[in-house]
């Protein structure tokens, strides 16, 4: 096998589609971004980038807390729809038909249609090339109880209910989730 190299803007990074909310349940924009990653785990935190020009990383900065809601597959059309309008033009809760709900630590809401929800008190900020990078203590997760083989064990989620959406980064495609293929931290043990 053989490899060959490509510019980095060119790669093909599969990532779960999110939609960001910041404001508080009155007036509130949403924001539909792929690049979110866990940074921590004690404490919690997350990391979200967002671009520069864009009204929703003022919105972050002044509010200083957003909510992250993982999108499903089954609401394609208005995470897209999000993610090409701005928030200064368009109330997109109303053009969407999502569902507002409230968080139970800070202003912004949640979204009703997605299966994950997590809250975000904003910590840090900074500005690489054109991008808003936002580092957000997580403050509490929600998760749709009919997405769970035990409602009281979060760990239990079943993906194939979840139906993330994936953001294929370069090519500009949505996709679905694969099948499970191994057991993470484990899989492993079998080469000795």
């Amino acid at each position: 096998m053989s490899k060959t190299s490509f510019e980095p803007q060119k790669i093909l990074f599969p990532m779960p589609v999110s939609l960001v909310v910041t404001g508080n349940m009155e007036k509130s924009n949403i924001v539909t971004i792929a690049w979110v990653t866990l940074l921590t785990s004690a404490p919690p935190t997350l990391g979200i980038s967002v671009g520069t020009k864009g009204f929703s990383g003022n919105e972050i900065l002044n509010n200083k807390h957003f909510t992250v809601n993982i999108a499903s597959a089954d609401i394609m059309v208005e995470a897209d729809f999000c993610g090409i309008n701005s928030g200064k033009d368009v109330d997109k809760f109303q053009r969407t038909g999502f569902t507002k709900l409230p968080s139970k630590h800070i202003p912004s809401p949640i979204i009703k249609e997605c299966p994950l929800n997590i809250e975000c008190e904003l910590v840090e900020s900074s500005i690489v090339g054109r991008t808003n990078h936002f580092v957000g203590k997580i403050l509490q997760v929600h998760m749709d109880t009919d997405k769970l083989k035990d409602t009281e064990k979060p760990g239990s989620y079943i993906p194939e209910a979840m139906n993330p959406l994936i953001y294929m980064g370069g090519a500009r495609e949505y996709r679905t989730l694969g099948e499970k293929i191994g057991d993470a931290y484990s899989i492993g043990k079998n080469l000795k």
